[in-house]
């Protein structure tokens, strides 16, 4: 009953509280108007690891190891962003035991 009342709660607020409330979605969008820097994000909705490609403005591309339910904020750089990111299947270089897996600070370039 409660999440019927949330839900409903939800489809007659104004859509600025609404979108508040409600999680980022998952995978890349970009942020509309960007808050200060801040121009668009990566969002990582499972419970593995994995490697993104990226792609400035500019026509350069990038990689970055994301961590299970993490996100990855792109900021502009001068005139330059972050127009797309995506997953790639390329595993991500980890670090540390078994039990304290963490991305390591160089990542496979594809």
């Amino acid at each position: 009953m409660l999440l019927a009342t949330t839900a409903l709660g939800l489809i007659d607020s104004p859509p600025s509280s609404a979108a508040r409330i409600m999680p980022p979605r998952c995978g890349f969008y970009e942020v509309s108007p960007p808050v200060g820097e801040l121009t668009s994000r990566y969002v990582h909705c499972a419970d593995s690891f994995i490697l993104i490609k990226f792609h400035w403005s500019t026509g350069s591309t990038g990689t970055t190891c994301v961590p299970p339910w993490w996100q990855i904020p792109f900021y502009r750089d001068g005139q330059h962003k972050v127009v797309n990111a995506y997953y790639v299947t390329t595993p991500p270089s980890l670090t540390g035991s078994p039990h304290d897996r963490r991305c390591s600070l160089g990542q496979p370039r594809v």
